[in-house]
């Protein structure tokens, strides 16, 4: 009986001393990237826009997505966070959306456009559609508490108050090209 007790004994330290959790790595670098000149539209067909993430970005990493919406009267670029949804009045009954949202894996991000109507018939379709500019901004995932509070989603929807909360100087944001 001594010798399985030893033997389980044994084995259980070799498994808790084999543990390795590499999806929480402290090192992680919060950064801004720019990805300029963004088109959606191909021959009057909207398509999803790929950007690869060279160098890959780590599993306990967090990519967050802004889109440039505007600029305010004071001159500052308008930074919308990524999912977004415009809704637009067309006279009927229905109530058209176009909505753009995003995936990502760590080698590469994909933003998508999507809608319930032709969107290359809006009036202004090239306002939303042709040369886009997003900004990704990359966070460690182990202090960001995403998976815990509603507030956290919250925090995340100021551009502006993420880069101060990170430490990241946006003067001389990093530009990526996706084609």
């Amino acid at each position: 009986m001594k010798k399985i007790l030893l033997l389980f004994s044994a084995v259980g330290m070799l498994s808790l001393t084999g543990c390795n959790n590499d999806d929480y790595d402290e090192d992680t670098i919060a950064e801004v990237f720019e990805i300029s000149n963004v088109d959606f539209n191909t021959n009057n067909i909207v398509n999803p826009v790929t950007i690869p993430l060279t160098p890959s970005i780590k599993t306990s990493e967090m990519l967050l997505v802004y889109r440039l919406a505007g600029v305010s009267d004071n001159g500052d670029d308008i930074w919308e966070p990524l999912p977004a949804t415009y809704h637009f009045d067309n006279g009927t009954d229905t109530n058209d959306f176009l909505s753009y949202y995003f995936d990502f894996t760590v080698n590469d991000l994909v933003v998508y456009l999507e809608s319930n109507f032709n969107i290359t018939e809006l009036q202004n379709a090239e306002d939303f559609i042709d040369n886009q500019v997003f900004r990704i901004v990359i966070i460690p995932g182990y202090g960001s508490n995403f998976r815990t509070s509603a507030s956290s989603m919250e925090q995340f929807k100021d551009y502006n108050a993420v880069i101060k909360k990170y430490g990241i100087d946006d003067s001389n944001v990093k530009k990526l090209n996706y084609k």
